[in-house]
């Protein structure tokens, strides 16, 4: 059971990286691995737990649809079928 003190950080930890990558102060993946860093530091999760809630079929799903859009675009099909429409 997660303590007051971890309750409140963790709160503030998201709300400060959400507000830093709204503003774009910082690059998105810094404010991210910032944000990791001090939920794993402070103990809130640890690393075995952090690693069971990524979902890796989702991330895997995510660069498959990356790489086909990337080539996709490469090869002009974008461009063709916005003309053709």
């Amino acid at each position: 059971m997660m303590l007051e003190w971890q309750v409140i950080l963790a709160a503030a930890t998201f709300l400060i990286v959400y507000a830093l990558i709204v503003t774009e102060k910082f690059h998105r993946a810094v404010a991210a691995l910032a944000g990791a860093v001090v939920i794993l530091a402070s103990g809130i999760l640890t690393q075995e737990e952090a690693v069971e809630a990524v979902d890796f079929n989702t991330i895997g799903l995510l660069v498959g649809m990356m790489i086909i859009v990337g080539i996709t675009r490469r090869s002009g099909v974008f461009e063709f079928l916005a003309v053709w429409a």
